[in-house]
């Protein structure tokens, strides 16, 4: 189970989820289309 969903991350989106996450027990899951 995840905290956080994030959809359509680019490069602001995996900025938001690694600040979500740092130095917390937080999870996060981040869901984009791009390769």
């Amino acid at each position: 189970m995840f905290d956080y969903l994030i959809v359509g991350a680019g490069f602001a989106g995996s900025v938001l989820a690694e600040r979500l996450a740092a130095g917390s027990n937080k999870r996060v899951l981040i869901c984009d289309k791009r390769p």
